[in-house]
């Protein structure tokens, strides 16, 4: 099992906006295949950043599953006006937890 951990930078006072938009979204993060499960929550380091976390079978079913999948496409489209910038990515193996 990989996770994958993404830090989103959110426009000032989005937050409530941003986290109605993931819970409209997160099906198709959750019917990707390799899914695993995930968990978003907003960080006590900056008031304007949320931290993703979702676990998936394998690396490639998130790279080259669901990044290139029109599913990621409409949950970026969804979450994109709500971002300061591009989010800020990280992939680490079960192992090393």
């Amino acid at each position: 099992m990989v996770t994958e951990f993404a830090i989103f930078q959110l426009r000032a006072g989005r937050g409530p906006q941003f986290e109605t938009a993931f819970a409209d979204v997160a099906p198709l993060l959750e019917g990707a295949d390799g899914y695993r499960g995930h968990r978003l929550t907003p960080t006590l380091d900056a008031a304007e950043s949320h931290l993703l976390q979702v676990d998936w079978r394998d690396l490639a079913a998130h790279t080259e599953g669901f990044e290139p999948s029109e599913a990621h496409a409409r949950f970026m489209a969804a979450l994109s006006p709500h971002l300061a910038c591009e989010p800020v990515v990280a992939h680490i193996p079960d192992d090393a937890r």
